[in-house]
């Protein structure tokens, strides 16, 4: 590493030569001692010096040479050099020249010739002293700039992510949309607006997508996120500028219309999403269809959170789905009723299957050509311990959407084959009869579905020919080769198949023909208007003739007259089921009717 060095400049050899020594013994060999005779040597020796990166702290330089003099050369070199420090040899230098010198050269000190070497020694050291800490202070101020750069930059780099986070705490990351909590905080806004001005009026629009998660199983989720975007886009351009539309999550939209001077403003603009949103997307060459359900919920000062308005347009929304989709409705408190009446009816049926509140009633099915008794349909009651007997209609809708039917359509079928089993044994008269059981579709695609039956099957000893399932036309239509799987099990174990309400869904003679099914059974809608309406007459002889020409029975239910039981004669229908024979009966009532022999039933047909 070059050591510093110190320049000495004077006109005469042996002062240079002379201060060279005396500088020597100073210094005591720490620095470099370079020598020059005139102005010009000096400057080209400054020039080499700083080429070669050589550290020049100290310059001495006698004020009396030819051609440029001490202090303009020291004014030069300070111009160029800056943090050299300069010490003046002067032995007749004016004040004036001292301190132009000071003021345009930055003089450090000036010494006068003839010098006294202690004097020189001081001087010099605390120059080089000076120098030195100069130094050192001017690298902590680089590094304290540094620090100080780095600094800013960290807190600039923290604002913005904080404005990020910010940002991202609001928006919705796929959409670019505001987020539930965004809008949740505009709906409050809303809110304190009206409660302050009761006249203010604003309405919310929650908008649920029909058929997309169709998209995402058929096209994966890239293009379903694709879609996302252009229906928010499509969204946005529905609005009035001072109207907001956010992303809830998934597939649900919601638009915060305000203000609303008059209700026809709200379904105005969901008219305006229904119309844009039926014109064809195209995302990655894919030409794609979306309609939506919309629910409108009006905010007033009468609400008290955000949520109560969120919540209430949220369930004008399910009405809309449930009017049939690609529509709108408009919440009323009715909806409000209706849902805590149906939170309620969950809450007690989660209880009723674990403290045994549900009964089972069984309505006979009757050879209608003889009278006999063939066997029963088990049919679930629920005896709440406050409300008395709930109707299956208000009951058996909520235990297929919360999943509780999986569970309460076991234990049906547990104790209707138990049942049937014990009057198998009580009555050996009876031992033929049979036991229908209707089944759910959650539970028809259970995968553990088959296993349960054989639990139930091997508990009870029923034998699979004493029972017959019964399901519904809808049940087939979806999920179609998993369901057929699961037909063919339980054929396999010789349980009789039934499609009930027959002829009101989707009846197709492809999938008669395609699932392994026994029986038919005819709606009582049908059953009931034969004797006024020729069109009902031929579709149930449609039906019977279908049956017959497929091999099929056919189960005609609803039967309350002896004209409906001769007219299904006719028509060749076997069994029949209804209040002419016998309405649903408890277990005792079961028991009562097996020891008369049925007798009363072939009273019954005797006259037909």
């Amino acid at each position: 590493m070059n050591r510093a060095v110190i320049v000495c400049i004077d006109d005469e050899q042996t002062i240079l030569l002379s201060l060279r020594d005396q500088l020597t013994r100073i210094v005591d060999g720490q620095y470099t001692i370079e020598l020059a005779e005139s102005a010009e040597e000096a400057i080209d020796l400054f020039a080499e010096l700083i080429q070669e990166q050589i550290e020049v702290p100290l310059l001495i330089c006698d004020q009396t040479m030819p051609g440029m003099d001490g202090v303009e050369l020291l004014s030069y070199l300070h111009r160029q050099y800056p943090k050299t420090l300069k010490i003046l040899l002067t032995g007749r230098a004016s004040l004036n020249e001292v301190i132009y010198a000071v003021n345009h050269a930055n003089l450090y000190r000036y010494i006068t010739k003839p010098w006294d070497e202690t004097d020189l020694g001081l001087t010099v050291r605390e120059a080089l002293r000076r120098h030195a800490q100069e130094k050192q202070l001017a690298e902590q101020n680089q590094i304290l700039q540094q620090v100080n750069l780095e600094l800013q930059q960290e807190i600039s780099d923290r604002r913005q992510a904080e404005a990020q986070l910010a940002y991202d705490a609001l928006h919705d990351g796929l959409t670019g949309l505001p987020n539930r909590t965004q809008f949740m905080k505009k709906i409050e806004l809303a809110l304190q607006v009206a409660q302050a001005n009761p006249t203010s009026q604003f309405a919310i629009l929650f908008i649920d997508l029909d058929r997309f998660k169709r998209v995402n199983d058929s096209l994966g989720h890239i293009v379903g996120d694709q879609f996302l975007i252009a229906i928010a886009h499509r969204l946005q351009l529905c609005l009035r500028p001072t109207d907001l539309v956010a992303r809830l999550g998934g597939d649900e939209f919601t638009v915060l219309i305000e203000p609303v001077r008059d209700p026809a403003e709200a379904t105005q603009i969901a008219d305006r999403i229904l119309e844009t949103l039926r014109t064809p997307f195209n995302i990655q060459g894919h030409t794609l269809f979306s309609g939506a359900s919309i629910g409108i919920a009006f905010g007033s000062a009468h609400y008290q959170t955000a949520v109560d308005l969120l919540r209430d347009a949220d369930l004008a929304m399910y009405q809309a789905k449930e009017t049939g989709r690609a529509c709108y409705a408009l919440f009323n408190q009715q909806l409000h009723i209706q849902s805590l009446k149906l939170l309620q009816i969950e809450s007690d049926l989660r209880q009723a299957i674990s403290q045994h509140e549900f009964v089972l009633n069984y309505q006979p099915i009757v050879n209608l050509i003889t009278g006999n008794l063939l066997g029963f349909e088990a049919l679930v009651r629920w005896q709440h311990p406050r409300h008395g007997l709930i109707s299956p209609s208000d009951f058996i809708p909520v235990a297929e959407e919360t999943g509780l039917i999986i569970a309460l359509g076991e234990w049906v079928l547990q104790q209707a084959c138990h049942q049937l089993k014990r009057w198998h044994r009580t009555f050996p008269n009876h031992a033929a009869l049979t036991m229908s059981v209707n089944l759910s579709g959650k539970q028809l695609r259970d995968p553990g579905f088959i296993d349960r039956l054989d639990r139930v099957l091997a508990a009870t000893q029923l034998q699979g020919c004493d029972l017959r399932l019964e399901l519904t036309e809808s049940m087939l239509i979806e999920h179609v080769e998993a369901i057929l799987k699961t037909l063919n099990e339980i054929r396999a174990r010789e349980i009789q198949l039934s499609i009930d309400d027959f002829g009101i869904g989707y009846s197709s003679l492809n999938y008669l023909l395609r699932f392994p099914i026994n029986t038919l059974k005819i709606d009582r809608t049908f059953v009931d208007r034969m004797t006024v309406d020729t069109e009902n007459f031929e579709i149930v002889r449609a039906i019977a003739t279908l049956a017959h020409s497929i091999k099929m029975n056919v189960i005609a239910e609803g039967i309350e007259t002896l004209q409906q039981v001769t007219q299904l004669k006719g028509l060749g229908c076997e069994l029949g089921q209804g209040y002419f024979f016998s309405a649903p009966i408890s277990e005792q009532s079961v028991e009562q009717l097996l020891a008369t022999d049925q007798s009363q039933f072939s009273a019954s047909l005797a006259k037909s």
